[in-house]
């Protein structure tokens, strides 16, 4: 008998959360008590049991001894009982039915206590619940005995395992799946990282159900394929859609009959499974079999029982695994069963049955009617998953019993979504197809005229994305004004001059093409310029209007939710432009609040399309960088950026690496941080470049950071670009950066920034202007005359000495804007972290929450980083930074 466990899944090894230990160690303390442990195959539940044994033996050293009995064996094995190896007997030199029980609990007993007879014991008896009925009644018989503690685990409970042990000293324990918290803990251990994506955590924590060893099968997939990822502690899954191979499945295969696995895999296809046809189809002996033993089970949906698999993974590892040729085989059959089992109703009276019949019909190549093609897809329009809708959206626009307003409004749909998806092929075909539908008179004749409007600017749109030439896109689009029959259309063409403009980086053009901040009472009219309206918030955010940006994007987001035809990607944006509009102004609180909004409810929808946007990510990637916590903007960014390498459909790369170079700069990373720079100056059209202002002081922050010659002479360019764009607020920002690297402003320049100041919402201008006054004042240049004179009067001294109290600083970080710390060499990344915030006055406890670490992790940084620079205390580190900060000058040039 083994004094530790005999291995069992990875899942069942690692991390077991501290609150379920101490529930089953308290529950096992008594002598001679019974523990059951019940839950699903793969919880963790064996490993939970073995620790729990041994966390009790310590408690004891070299008094208690734990026994852990081996797992049951398999028929192949030779061994004919978990207890033969304790009377080291196989099923061949001793049939157990020759021994009663109570004479093989003595033998068990002897070779329990072998080592030390005087000595409590500890059993562990995993899987109970597979026991033969021989040895459930040696177990039962050592529970009565009394003379030692068991700790067993079974997945459900049974007349026979009740058996087992009764009365006070007997307890049962469900152990349930992992949930967040515990999950991350464990894969964390797993992995060797100190934290999980949550977006990576969410869907592995959904697809596993929390069971642990599901969640060891995605991870160590995504490890092996090359999908997982590491960067600053944190690990994620590259891929949005986890890869889930046959692997998982097929070590069912041994154990299960030919029947029994056609039944998985039917099922698993066509799960959930509630039509009686489908149910009659399974054989019932070996769907017996499967439920006995947990594979099947049947859930409520909507207050009707449906037959599933026991587990989500189990399900898409039986997927990922049947081949091609059965695929179409299963499909088959399960659209014959449903077809006929429909007895000539006409399925579009039940919309569950019509789309099922589409489904799995289109996926066999069976010609299924066009009417229930259209109706399943209207059906779907307001959600479902992306993929299928882009399937039959092809099917509908490509149909020849489509009409044109059917084609039409399906191709629409279908470039938006592969668009989202990444689909290149699908993408351009569908854009081909509206060509040819554009082309044909009978066709467009067939379509309403805004329809035929939104065809030629999706078309307009995609070729300036795709790098065509914005002129004759704009020639088109004045051509289109001309024929446009109604307001409608009008506003429509008006909406993608905006946004081409726009994201090619033509703010000023854009700006004026914008519609008018005041609502239309024509609501159709609202819902054609919302796209444009996206576009007018971006730039508003720029000129520093923050509080019409916010409201633009608010009552946008408002009216798209409105109607039959509800846009979930202008829902989204408008989303992500009122959390840029408070992220910009410097209100933490309030874009924390619209990101956790939008993070809520992307995750409340499983097929949302915000999980492939990115704009939800690049939004808490912004409020890392607003709030300081640069390790985790640098991980977040790295996640993004390589999730945007494969599908990109805003065109967000080029900010998110202005992002990292920042956070990588303020970490001390050098050549990273270089490389983040180089790929952020990479001319993408799309939201990017709609935010080129934004993008281009991210970077000047990295240079900045990382003391760049060049970054002077930098903002003095951002600034002449953003005064001909007409953006105040960069103008100001980039103004402001240039007085902090010259340490100097002269009068006129002060008054220009006070009149950039009092085009900008709320606060941040004013600390901005007060800043520059203060260099101004430390450069000697507030007493010059005239303007545009400036003395370099004071000593060293007296720039030390002004530099000690800036209290602007300060503000200016609660506001976002993290002005460079002195060069200080051998810090690490989380030092330099904790420095900064402590550097600003904030205390430890502040800086622990806004860090997720303890205090004292913060002070123990503190204390290396002071002998490091050569500081005492915080006080000493404040005016370290004050006085080096005043006569830092830029990096030389290499």
């Amino acid at each position: 008998m083994a004094a530790r466990g005999q291995g069992g899944p990875v899942g069942e090894r690692i991390a077991v959360p501290r609150r379920r230990l101490r529930d089953v160690v308290e529950t096992a303390r008594a002598e001679g008590s019974v523990t059951l442990l019940l839950g699903e195959a793969g919880n963790g539940k064996g490993y939970l049991a073995e620790q729990a044994a041994l966390a009790l033996a310590h408690e004891h050293p070299g008094v208690v001894s734990v026994h852990v009995l081996p797992r049951p064996p398999r028929p192949a094995s030779g061994i004919a009982s978990v207890f033969a190896a304790d009377a080291s007997q196989s099923a061949g030199e001793h049939a157990l039915g020759d021994a009663s029980p109570a004479d093989r609990v003595e033998e068990v007993r002897a070779t329990i206590g072998r080592a030390d007879p005087a000595a409590p014991v500890i059993l562990v008896a995993p899987d109970i619940d597979e026991y033969s009925p021989q040895d459930l009644r040696i177990l039962t018989e050592l529970a009565r005995t009394r003379a030692l503690r068991i700790i067993a685990t079974a997945r459900q409970l049974s007349s026979a395992i009740e058996r087992v042990g009764s009365g006070p000293q007997v307890r049962r324990l469900t152990v349930g799946p992992l949930d967040l918290e515990e999950s991350a803990l464990f894969l964390c251990t797993m992995l060797g990282v100190d934290r999980i994506d949550p977006d990576t955590l969410r869907r592995w924590h959904t697809v596993s159900g929390g069971n642990g060893y599901a969640l060891a099968v995605l991870a160590l997939a995504a490890d092996r394929s090359g999908e997982l990822r590491r960067s600053h502690g944190t690990a994620w899954a590259a891929r949005l859609h986890d890869v889930v191979t046959g692997e998982y499945a097929h070590l069912l295969a041994d154990s299960c009959t030919d029947e029994e696995w056609r039944a998985l895999e039917f099922i698993a296809q066509a799960e959930p499974i509630i039509e009686t046809a489908l149910l009659r189809s399974v054989d019932a002996g070996a769907l017996t079999a499967l439920f006995e033993r947990g594979l099947v089970v049947t859930q409520s949906r909507s207050g009707t029982p449906s037959l599933t698999l026991g587990h989500p993974l189990l399900a898409a590892s039986l997927r990922a695994g049947i081949s091609p040729v059965r695929r179409i085989e299963l499909d088959d059959r399960i659209f014959t069963l449903l077809d006929e089992d429909r007895a000539g109703v006409d399925p579009v009276l039940d919309t569950e049955r019509l789309i099922r019949l589409v489904v799995f019909g289109t996926a066999a190549g069976r010609n299924v009617p066009f009417a229930w093609i259209w109706r399943a897809f209207e059906s779907m329009a307001t959600g479902g998953d992306p993929r299928l809708l882009l399937r039959l959206a092809r099917v509908i626009a490509a149909h020849t019993d489509a009409d044109g307003a059917q084609a039409g409004s399906a191709a629409l749909r279908a470039v938006r979504i592969a668009r989202l998806l990444g689909d290149e092929p699908s993408r351009r075909g569908t854009l081909d197809r509206i060509e040819e539908l554009l082309d044909d008179a009978q066709r467009r004749d067939e379509m309403p005229a805004t329809l035929e409007i939104g065809l030629a600017t999706t078309v307009a749109r995609e070729r300036v994305r795709d790098g065509g030439d914005l002129d004759a896109v704009l020639r088109d689009l004045d051509a289109l004004e001309v024929r446009a029959s109604n307001d409608a259309a009008m506003a429509m063409l008006g909406s993608t001059r905006v946004h081409v403009l726009a994201y090619t980086g033509r703010l000023r053009e854009a700006a004026d093409a914008c519609p008018p901040l005041e609502l239309s009472p024509d609501l159709g009219i609202e819902w054609a310029r919302s796209p444009g309206r996206a576009m007018a918030s971006l730039i508003l955010e720029q000129r520093g209007a923050f509080e019409d940006a916010v409201a633009s994007a608010e009552h946008a987001q408002a009216l798209s939710r409105l109607g039959p035809r509800s846009r979930s990607d202008l829902v989204d944006i408008h989303g992500f432009c009122t959390l840029l509009g408070y992220w910009v102004s410097g209100s933490r609180e309030s874009a924390r609040r619209v990101y956790e909004e939008l993070s809520g409810q992307a995750s409340a929808d499983a097929h949302a399309e915000a999980h492939y946007s990115g704009l939800v990510e690049v939004g808490a990637m912004l409020l890392a960088v607003q709030e300081g916590r640069w390790t985790e903007a640098a991980a977040s960014g790295d996640r993004l950026a390589d999730r945007l390498g494969a599908s990109d459909p805003y065109s967000l790369a080029p900010l998110v690496q202005a992002a990292i170079a920042l956070a990588l700069a303020v970490l001390g990373e050098r050549d990273p941080a270089l490389r983040a720079l180089a790929a952020s100056e990479s001319p993408e059209r799309g939201v990017a470049m709609a935010l080129s202002g934004h993008r281009r002081m991210l970077a000047l922050r990295a240079r900045q950071w990382l003391r760049d010659p060049n970054a002077v002479t930098g903002a003095a360019d951002i600034a002449e670009w953003a005064a001909q764009e007409h953006l105040p607020y960069i103008e100001l920002l980039a103004r402001h950066a240039r007085a902090f690297e010259s340490r100097s402003a002269t009068s006129d320049e002060l008054e220009h920034a006070r009149h950039l100041a009092s085009r900008v919402d709320g606060p941040l201008g004013a600390a901005l202007v007060s800043h520059m006054q203060r260099l101004a004042r430390a450069d000697g240049a507030g007493s010059a005359a005239g303007g545009g004179t400036r003395s370099r009067a004071g000593t060293a001294a007296e720039q030390q000495s002004a530099g000690q109290d800036e209290p602007e600083i300060r503000l200016l970080a609660d506001l976002g804007v993290w002005l460079p710390l002195p060069p200080a060499g051998g810090l690490t990344p989380r030092e330099r972290e904790v420095v900064l915030l402590a550097a600003l006055g904030y205390s430890s406890r502040f800086i622990a929450e806004r860090l997720s670490i303890s205090a004292r992790t913060v002070e123990t940084h503190l204390s290396h980083a002071f002998g490091k620079i050569g500081v005492e205390n915080r006080d000493e580190l404040r005016e370290w930074v004050a006085r080096n900060r005043s006569v830092m000058a830029p990096a030389k040039s290499t």
